[in-house]
């Protein structure tokens, strides 16, 4: 995997080169090689789309000649049909599951990339990840022990500054300590609890990178409120002047005062909630719009329900996707909306170059009369019986095809060879015609 993550390492690099190391702009040259990549397999899944829209009558018409029979033995029957008309028409349904398959291990790909700035996108060589984590850790204890609780609004305010960061702390690598305390960890104690700092939390990469650029400019803020003890800053000035050093070498991830290093947040990042509103519009509106150019809208079911998904596909999957851009960098946020708006317009650009066929009442109405036509003749099947036995009188049919309505004499019973119909799957050809 290391190989893997150091090519599309490179790729972000260029992407930073292009955009003139603006992170944001980046990721949309980034989402935008991403989709080029893929390009062979989006053409190979809408021409899957436009194979499954050719059949979609025929289907529709084997789905309606077995409405209303929910019978086990109906229902696999029915599948069976169905399969056998798809292989006779040289689809598979799968086909357009495949590219979205070989996708799944690509993105999560990507999101490392984005999620791990100092490794991936930096220029920063023989980077320390650990040591470093591990000062961090400090630094933030540090601050911690140095705020002056008087100067915040309310207990509530600071205990929540305090809960951030304790977040900080965690991404770098903290837990309280147990005895299964790493044999590499240090110890600290704070409110009478004792932690410990590994140096390899979850997000460790994103939290220095937010650090090192973000870490003086917060602190500076902070004694500028009357927040840190006076005596205080200039010792943890002193410990981000190592960090600071870093800062040149790491993309630029601001957009005028913004910074998308940072998680969308209420309070302190509350602008950067815009974020995750626009991941959902743009998934929201992305799922209207692939429907419109796919032709899904207008396509359903035996049972006249919308193919395509329901509310879950319309809002449940963007509501999903916000609450992740919520709880991650706003960066990561970023490059799926670039995402999301370049799959739209490959979406028209397919739709354009090759149209997905509207199913119509009339492809169906033809397809319903194929279908009939092609049903099996009905079986002639010949018994013997005895010259009293009468308990298959009420089967025998004319030359017509019509049941006798004569009674048969008893005296002209002698034995005799009788041929009658058997039941067919379709009730609407139990006219079909035999001699006896």
């Amino acid at each position: 995997m290391g190989f893997i993550y150091n090519l599309f390492s490179y790729l972000m690099k260029g992407c930073l080169y292009i955009s003139g190391n603006n992170y944001i702009l980046a990721l949309f040259f980034f989402a935008l090689a991403f989709q080029v990549i893929l390009l062979p397999l989006a053409i190979k899944q809408h021409k899957s789309q436009i194979k499954m829209a050719q059949v979609k009558p025929m289907e529709m018409a084997i789905r309606e000649k077995y409405k209303g029979r929910t019978d086990k033995a109906t229902q696999q029957k029915m599948t069976m049909e169905i399969q056998e008309m798809y292989q006779q028409n040289g689809y598979n349904q799968f086909s357009g599951c495949l590219p979205m398959l070989i996708q799944l291990p690509i993105i999560m790909i990507l999101f490392t990339i984005v999620r791990e700035p100092i490794t991936y996108s930096s220029n920063l060589q023989n980077f320390d990840m650990e040591a470093n984590s591990k000062e961090a850790v400090v630094y933030y204890q540090e601050l911690k022990d140095s705020l002056n609780k008087d100067a915040f609004e309310s207990e509530t305010e600071y205990n929540e500054y305090i809960g951030i960061l304790y977040g900080y702390q965690g991404e770098l690598g903290i837990a309280k300590v147990d005895d299964k305390t790493p044999s590499d960890a240090f110890k600290f104690s704070y409110n009478d609890t004792e932690y410990y700092a590994s140096g390899k939390g979850p997000y460790t990469d994103t939290a220095i990178t937010r650090l090192i650029l973000e870490g003086k400019k917060e602190l500076d803020e902070l004694a500028e409120e009357g927040k840190i003890q006076g005596d205080k800053k200039d010792s943890l000035n002193a410990k981000l002047v190592p960090f600071g050093e870093y800062a040149d070498q790491l993309p630029d991830y601001s957009i005028g005062s913004l910074n998308f290093i940072n998680e969308p947040d209420f309070n302190r990042n509350f602008w950067l909630m815009i974020v995750p509103l626009l991941v959902f519009l743009t998934s929201f509106l992305s799922t209207k719009f692939t429907r419109r150019f796919s032709g899904a809208a207008t396509q359903t079911d035996a049972n006249g329900n919308p193919v395509g998904g329901g509310l879950f596909m319309e809002v449940g999957m963007p509501l999903i996707s916000a609450i992740f851009a919520y709880s991650m960098s706003a960066a990561i946020g970023v490059y799926w909306i670039w995402r999301t708006l370049l799959s739209m317009v490959q979406t028209y650009v397919f739709a354009k170059a090759m149209p997905i066929p509207q199913v119509t009442e009339e492809q169906i109405a033809e397809a319903k009369k194929a279908l009939k036509s092609n049903v099996k003749k009905k079986k002639v099947i010949t018994i013997e019986v005895d010259e009293d036995d009468n308990s298959y009188d009420d089967m025998i049919v004319n030359g017509d095809g019509t049941k006798k309505t004569k009674t048969i004499d008893p005296t002209q019973r002698t034995p005799r060879r009788i041929e009658m119909l058997t039941a067919d799957d379709d009730e609407s050809n139990s006219d079909d015609s035999a001699e006896n």
